[in-house]
């Protein structure tokens, strides 16, 4: 009796075990004050099984197409509007003290600017707005200042690290014969390197970093800043010469205006190294006077004859300038002996002057300073010689404001 208890309490248990095991697990709630759910693992809101099996749930998946939205298509070619170069509103780039740097190294991740090659193509021109050439970089930084109203703004870098040359000997043994043999190799040094570094001086923030070794390829740049901005660009090195050029693109009117206003002031700067405006002027002569001949005027020189076809007179008109009072006065005793066929009378004209007149010929020839200034009527009928002085007088005045 006592085994057939004992073999129905054996079955009922089995039954109760394997009816468990049938039924699954039953789904409890978690107690009150515990954490969520979700805490516990990942949790599915939809989609397929088959996302879960990748390793992707659909938060990665609405995540990952947030990210194409935001970052867009950057293989499609975009069209680029044709932007008009300003006229004085972007101002110039300002030299500023560079940021604190130490070692080329970076302890956060930074966010940077959406980093686009430029495309270059034969119908955009281009004006620069500023160029660098030949910088040189010894374990120093150089900064500059600018604001950028008319983006895009293309940033070319060329490099040229220092070269070095490597020897390596090698020990050599074919038959019987045996010696060193040298090999050299020049390469561009391991310590080169550049960076160029640009902050949003409104936010604080860097928004741009390229270079060239350590961390960067050993080849020229190119990066472009596609929106408006007061911007800092810090600029270091070592054991590096760098060619610098930062232009923006324009229409064709644009490139002609600016060729025109550019060729205006490379016109000024010529003019600011020659011989000053102490001459006599078509103006100065009055009415019916012409220039004729060669003009000549150079830093130190400046020649030029006049003729007035009603009266037939010439003038001819010949400055020089010398290094030093003393020369000039040499030069000036040197057209006394040049001279010497003519009666010659002493004028108040500069520091030192003489005059002549004949009935073909009247002259004047005085030192000023470093000038020896010459004028000459030779015609008939010359200019006179009281004319002749009041040019020389003319003269002198514009020497003395200068």
């Amino acid at each position: 009796m006592n085994i057939r208890m004992l073999q129905i309490c054996i079955f009922i248990i089995t039954s109760l075990i394997i009816g468990t095991m049938l039924s699954g697990c039953v789904e409890v709630t978690p107690p009150s004050g515990e954490q969520e759910v979700s805490a516990y693992g990942p949790s599915s809101t939809g989609g397929d099984l088959k996302d879960l099996a990748k390793g992707e749930n659909t938060d990665e998946i609405n995540q990952k197409d947030n990210i194409k939205q935001d970052t867009g298509d950057l293989t499609k070619p975009t069209e680029q509007p044709v932007t008009v170069l300003p006229g004085v509103e972007n101002g110039s780039f300002v030299k500023v003290v560079p940021r604190n740097y130490e070692e080329l190294r970076s302890d956060t991740q930074i966010s940077y600017l959406p980093y686009n090659r430029p495309v270059f193509t034969e119908d955009r021109q281009y004006i620069t707005i500023q160029e660098m050439k030949n910088q040189s970089f010894s374990n120093n930084a150089s900064a500059y200042a600018y604001e950028l109203k008319t983006p895009p703004l293309y940033i070319d870098l060329n490099f040229y690290p220092k070269i070095v040359t490597d020897e390596q000997e090698i020990y050599k043994r074919t038959g019987d014969k045996e010696g060193t043999i040298t090999f050299t190799k020049t390469r561009p040094s391991q310590d080169a390197w550049f960076e160029m570094r640009v902050y949003d001086l409104n936010t604080n923030q860097e928004i741009l970093r390229e270079g060239y070794g350590k961390t960067y390829s050993l080849t020229n740049k190119s990066t472009v800043i596609r929106r408006a901005g007061h911007f800092q660009f810090d600029f270091m090195g070592d054991f590096m010469n760098a060619d610098i050029s930062m232009k923006i693109p324009v229409d064709s009117s644009t490139v002609e205006n600016y060729t025109h206003v550019n060729t205006i002031i490379e016109d000024q700067k010529i003019k600011s190294g020659l011989l000053p405006d102490i001459f006599l002027k078509i103006v100065d002569l009055g009415p019916s006077w012409q220039q004729t001949g060669r003009l000549i005027h150079s830093p130190d020189t400046y020649s030029v004859i006049f003729v007035n076809p009603v009266s037939g007179s010439k003038i001819a008109q010949d400055i020089k300038k010398y290094s030093n009072n003393d020369v000039a006065k040499s030069h000036y005793s040197e057209t006394k002996s040049k001279n010497s066929g003519e009666i010659q009378t002493s004028i108040i004209a500069g520091d030192e002057g003489y005059g002549f007149e004949s009935v073909r010929k009247t002259g004047i020839v005085f030192a000023q300073g470093e000038y020896v200034v010459e004028l000459t009527s030779f015609s008939v009928p010359p200019v006179s010689l009281d004319e002749l002085k009041k040019y020389a007088s003319l003269i002198s005045g514009r020497i003395n404001s200068h």
